[in-house]
């Protein structure tokens, strides 16, 4: 159902929204990225990624040790759709604001994934302006963007759903490329977009350097300095010893580390020190 770009559509009231206690909760779950841009507008969003172990009781375990929002990838993990949806409803139910990186530029792709409850988008490989402008005219509705809308009946939960989701739904751009760089003033500029995303991974290989090379650093250092205001800058970061850096950098929007690896750190730090303990009770005895 597409929706026009007339004003007035963006402040249609929803004739079936109810009031109670359990739409507060649904409508609380579905705007949680307001509280998100303000994390990152007052200095500090910490998120993580989930990738390899993409289950609920992941999501719960990153909700316990303090994370404020997760990134739901699709571009690398074994994520489908079904799966997608057991994810988000884990993250509602723990509180946790939900983006979500499609594994592409497919026609629906973005307003699909909104619809199912997701707090927001990271859009991968955004490259140009005109990109940068398709991801925001997918992820809004009139007369902000282009989303269609269905009458779903979670939105129920809203009585003016348009406003209310155009207000909280949070739109990141990663920034992973060469050409991006080199344009990346024209990017932050488009209206609609709430962050600009480094990929340091991804931006290597397009420098041809290996991740963790300085000149990528350099060009992210680079890249804040192109954009002194307008859209949250946000990057990825291995080592969680370094956010305080990037945070003087100005770089808000954080995603450290991702579910595997701190699961592989995790164990590798419990299994040596047992190991460790094991070796000092053999030499006693």
């Amino acid at each position: 159902m597409p929706m026009n770009e007339k004003p007035e559509a963006g402040n249609w009231r929803n004739p079936l929204s109810v009031g109670n206690a359990g739409a507060a909760r649904i409508a609380g779950s579905l705007t949680l990225g307001r509280e998100l841009r303000r994390k990152a507008a007052a200095g500090g969003a910490l998120g993580t990624f989930v990738i390899e172990s993409p289950v609920p009781a992941t999501i719960s375990a990153l909700a316990l040790a303090g994370f404020d929002f997760v990134v739901l990838d699709m571009e690398h993990s074994t994520t489908d759709f079904s799966r997608l949806e057991l994810l988000i409803a884990a993250s509602q139910a723990a509180g946790l604001a939900t983006l979500v990186r499609p594994w592409g530029e497919d026609t629906g792709l973005i307003g699909k994934i909104l619809d199912m409850g997701a707090n927001g988008i990271m859009a991968p490989h955004v490259d140009s302006p005109q990109r940068a402008r398709a991801v925001v005219e997918q992820a809004r509705y009139a007369p902000r963007g282009n989303r269609g809308l269905c009458p779903l009946t979670q939105y129920d939960s809203l009585g003016e759903p348009l406003q209310a989701l155009n207000d909280s739904t949070y739109v990141v751009v990663q920034i992973e490329g060469r050409k991006a760089l080199d344009q990346i003033g024209a990017i932050a500029a488009v209206e609609g977009i709430d962050a600009i995303f480094v990929g340091p991974y991804d931006l290597a290989m397009s420098m041809g350097v290996p991740p963790g090379s300085a000149q990528v650093f350099a060009a992210a250092e680079k890249l804040a300095k192109a954009v002194p205001g307008g859209p949250t800058l946000g990057i990825y970061i291995d080592d969680a010893a370094k956010c305080a850096d990037w945070a003087a950098c100005r770089f808000a929007l954080q995603v450290v580390s991702f579910d595997g690896r701190m699961l592989s750190t995790g164990a590798r730090a419990v299994a040596s020190k047992a190991r460790r303990g094991l070796s000092g009770k053999r030499a006693k005895s």
